[in-house]
Parts: C-alpha cells; structure tokens; sequence
C-alpha cells in the first residue's frame, strides 16, 4: 500500500525542473510552466529526424519521456533549424497555429527556450547531440559557459 502511493507522488526532479523554470520566467503556475515546455520539447521534436527524436526521447528522464511524446504526430513535416532564432520562429509558429497563445513575444519565447535547454543540458548530453546541427549545438556550449560564469 506504502508501495503505491510512493509512486503515485510526483517525481522531486520533475517538481524541481518546473518549479526552477516558473520561478526563473514569473510565471503565475506550474501548469503554464509545463505547457511552456512541453512546447519547446514538442518543436525541437519536430527538428529530429524519427531516429534522432527516438533516441534522445530514450535519452530523458521519465518526467519528460511524456512530456516530449505528447501528441506526436510520426508524419509531421520534419523542420530544419541551424540557430535558437530559427528554434523560436518554430515555437512561436506553433503556437500560433495551436491558438494556445502561450508566448508573448520573441524576447519571451528565446527565455523560455534558453531556460528549458540549460536544464534539460543538465539531464542529457545536447551539445554532443549529433541530431542538433552543429550551430545550434555550439550556442548551447556559449550558454553552458554563461550559465557556469
């Protein structure tokens, strides 16, 4: 009985990354945190070829295996992107065709990006993630090297 309510109970890594991530953007709540997320997982999904995006899904921790599966689409037109300004036209494109209205702006949307890369850089190797192009990989060493100063 113990057993099972232990599991049920939210994993602290997954209240941590979210609960860091809404204190760092002001963000009024946790679900909007998760939604903000889960939209940038879901556009850097759509930038990975099927087998990239398989293994870096195999690469994350269980509290983002769901995240970044949530309603994918296998046959969703596969976008390229070199640099985090191509990554935030793609999020905010998103958006918009969602109407979810989640992203305000650019200057809005690049934090939240930066924010959910820098800590999912954390949890799984990105800057030697052969799946991101070599650009976008290096401006995430720059924000490591920021992030570490």
């Amino acid at each position: 009985m113990e057993e099972n309510r232990q599991s049920s109970l939210p994993d602290r890594d997954a209240v941590m990354f979210i609960h860091q991530i809404r204190k760092e953007l002001s963000l009024p709540s946790s679900k909007e945190a998760v939604r903000m997320i889960a939209s940038v997982l879901h556009a850097m999904r759509q930038t990975l070829p099927l087998e990239k995006a398989n293994q870096i899904l195999n690469e994350l921790p269980d509290f983002l295996k769901l995240t970044f599966a949530t309603n994918w689409e296998h046959n969703e037109k596969l976008v390229h992107i070199n640099h985090l300004d191509e990554l935030v036209t793609l999020v905010m494109d998103r958006d918009a065709r969602s109407k979810r209205g989640l992203f305000r702006n650019e200057v809005q949307t690049l934090s939240v990006i930066i924010l959910t890369l820098k800590k999912l850089q954390r949890m799984v190797d990105l800057e030697n993630f052969d799946g991101l192009s070599p650009a976008l990989r290096q401006e995430l060493h720059g924000l490591s090297a920021e992030a570490a100063a």
